[in-house]
This record gives C-alpha cells, structure tokens and sequence, in this order.
C-alpha cells in the first residue's frame, strides 16, 4: 500500500509538473476531509471548522514508504481527541513527550470507509489544479497580449478547442475561431492571449487565446519583419476579415526604407510565411499616405483606381474604376471595399464612369490666381454626387495619375464582382 502511495505521489508529481511537497500537501487535505466526514460527521459545520484536524504526511523515497498522521497537542486533560492527547498517552508515542508538544498519531488508511476515500481523492484532485492553475497563472499573467504555439488536443461539444501549451492548457472558444479553419488534434497552431483569468480551481483553462484577433497578424508581422520589430517601420493601420483578407497600412520612420517591400520580402518570402501561418488568409501591405486621396486610392488595391470624387465633410468618397476593375475593387461579398472603408476611416462608392454619369474634367483656371494643387471643384451629372454651394468646398476630385500611388499588394485577388454601386458600410480602425 505506501509503495503504490509512493508512486501515485510521484506519478501526479512528474505529470503535473508540481513539487512532491505540493503533492503530499494536496493529498493531506483530502485524507482532513474524509477524516472530518467519517470521524467527525455528529459535529455541526461550525464545530469541525473550529476543530479541523491538523494531517501530517511524511515521505521516505529512499525506504518508499509514506505515512499519514494526525498531529495532537499534548494537555493534561483532554476535551477534544481529535485535536489533544493526554500526556500518558502522548508518552507511548514519544517518551520525552510533555505538555504543549504535538505528537503525531498514525492514521491507519485501511479504518476510512470507500465513500471517505473517494472524497479524500476528489479534494486531492480538485487542490491539484487548483496548485496547477497558479502556476499556469504565474507564468502567463503577464503574457496578455503575446503570441504563443499550441497542439490541438480535444474538442468539446460546443466546439471550444482546447491547446496544450507550456506547463498547461489554453482553451480557443468556438467564437475565436477562424470559420475557414478545421484544426485537427495534433495540429500546432500560434495563436494570441487576450486573456488570463484568475485561479478558480474549475476544470477550464484560465489562459484565454484566439486565433481572429487582429493583433495576432500585427505579433505574426514582428516576428517574420525585423524592420518592424525595430521599429524602422511602423504599422499605422491593420483591419482583417479573419480567414480571407486582411489589408496593413505601414510606413518606414527613414524614407530610404521601402516599407511595403521590407514587409513583402524578397520574392515574397515574408508575407507568404505569414499567409501561411494564417492557413492562406490574404493580406495586403498597403504603404501608407498622409494625404487622404492617395491613402484611399492605395487602399483600394489590387485594383486601379481612375479617380476619386471626396466629400470632406461627410467623409464619403466615390471610387471611380473601369469596368474590368470593377470586380477587383468591390472583392469578393464586397470585402476589398469593406476593408478599404475600416482601413481608412472612409464611406467608399465604387462608380464606373457609365455609372456614374458625365464627370467634367478640371479647367484650366481662368483667373490669374493659382489653384489648389491637386483639387478642382467638380461639377456632376444628376446621377452624381451634387453638393450644395455651403458644401462645395468640401468635394473634390482627384485622379489616381495626379495621386501617383506607390502602393505594393502582398496577395491579390480576383474577386467575384457584384453589382456596380456597391457600397461598403464605414468603418473604424
């Protein structure tokens, strides 16, 4: 019986990555409660938490033998046996034994009933996580908000999937799942912690990750782009539709560094390892511009933009693409535009020209004084946007020659095109 105690210590121990003193700790508590339930069970709740027992495991692994037992404080009468021992009968144990010494009395394990027992490993079991999950917390409390790799282990009923990571396990409910993804146990995977909860001692991970979260593109791109994990190039913007697109707007602090490019990498080897830890998700590097046509332009690649028609006021802005970039420009279920409207902070119109109706290009000035560079007041067919004169201020026009964008596409689409017009809902960044 103490050799399989002995090993069930050591086992648990070796598993769970705990020190065995944690473990013997653990399992006293659990014997206390099946003492207080067998032994104690005509006292009140109140009473045995006034007089809880005190159990004492001692291990030799040297001899394999573990014993139990309860420590009584020697007095010379006794009114409680199960915290007090006379002196007479603390001398049979120790003969040196005098009053206010505590003397340990072996607990025989074969007098517990199987109903005791069963408590006892129950309470084991329960301090053990609850001495794992503080461990776990230790080590990733102050991890929130970085990337690790997980195996995928299991996956439950309600499709929450559960990881194996260093010293424990981390739980990717169903709701931070990528929907194009189907994770398979065994399977390593990096996701980003959003979250660690406090120790509770519940069966679920305290340490809370996603694989959805935007910041784990933003964590993927420092860790594949040493100019950004320098911080020679910034990332401004960064929107995803996890699973499909996403679309990051950078810029380099020295302006001999190619941003995009450094993003990109030679024949694409930066970005398509980053593609790939996102199972084929596309994103687009996208270098950002302080001015706000340009931006958008750029935003709106892989397809090319003819002009763009801008109400500042309002914030909205009319794309206008040929027809063979219409498709492009919309996206597929319209995500191109949708992305382009988060990542800029812009209500975009995607317009052909026949959509649009006839668009007067810009005159020359007909006064000597210099005109606004690139921006000329419009005026526009019925079908088009008609500002008021209080607001004509506000709308201009401005061609993707006059913006010149120098914006470099990490992956491409060839979007199934919907219909001309389409409009994508704003969106912040």
């Amino acid at each position: 019986m103490n050799v399989d105690l002995v090993a069930l210590v050591q086992q648990i121990a070796k598993e769970k990555g705990l020190p065995i003193e944690e473990v013997l700790s653990a399992m006293c508590d659990g014997v206390r409660l099946a003492y207080e339930k067998q032994f104690m069970r005509d006292l009140g709740k109140q009473q045995r938490k006034r007089m809880r027992p005190r159990i004492a495991a001692v291990l030799d692994l040297d001899a394999r033998i573990l014993k139990l037992a309860l420590e009584k404080t020697v007095v010379e009468q006794p009114t409680n046996p199960h915290l007090e021992i006379s002196v007479e009968e603390a001398r049979k144990i120790n003969p040196d034994a005098k009053v206010g010494d505590r003397v340990r009395v072996d607990l025989p394990l074969h007098e517990f009933t199987r109903s005791a027992m069963q408590l006892a490993r129950q309470r084991m079991l329960e301090r053990i996580r609850e001495l794992e999950q503080q461990r776990v917390y230790a080590i990733y409390k102050d991890k929130v908000g970085t990337v690790i790799t997980g195996q995928v282990i299991r996956k439950d009923a309600a499709g929450n999937i559960y990881l194996a990571i260093d010293k424990g396990e981390a739980l990717l409910p169903k709701r931070e799942q990528v929907p194009t993804e189907n994770l398979q146990k065994g399977e390593q995977v990096r996701v980003y912690i959003y979250e660690v909860r406090e120790p509770t001692g519940s069966t679920e991970p305290i340490v809370l990750v996603s694989r959805t979260h935007k910041e784990l593109l933003r964590k993927l791109l420092e860790l594949h782009v040493p100019e950004i994990a320098k911080g020679e190039v910034e990332i401004k913007a960064l929107v995803r539709d996890p699973g499909y697109r996403s679309k990051v707007a950078v810029v380099a602090k020295d302006p001999t560094i190619d941003a995009a490019g450094a993003c990109i990498g030679q024949q694409g080897k930066r970005i398509n390892a980053i593609m790939q830890e996102l199972r084929n998700e596309r994103v687009d590097i996208i270098p950002w511009s302080e001015d706000e046509a340009d931006f958008l332009i750029r935003s709106l690649n892989p397809a090319r933009v003819e002009a763009i028609i801008m109400n500042f006021d309002e914030r909205t802005a009319t794309a206008i693409v040929s027809e063979d970039q219409l498709s492009l420009a919309i996206g597929r279920q319209g995500r191109n535009v949708s992305l382009a409207a988060r990542l800029t902070g812009w209500r975009i119109d995607i317009r052909t020209p026949e959509r649009l109706g006839r668009v007067i290009p810009p005159e020359e000035p007909k006064s000597p004084e210099p005109a606004a560079p690139q921006e000329t007041t419009a005026e526009l067919a019925p079908e088009a946007i008609a500002p008021s004169e209080e607001t004509a201020e506000a709308v201009t026009v401005q061609t993707a020659s006059e913006a010149q964008p120098q914006s470099t596409e990490g992956a491409s689409s060839e979007g199934m095109g919907d219909e001309a017009g389409q409009e994508a809902p704003q969106g912040a960044n």
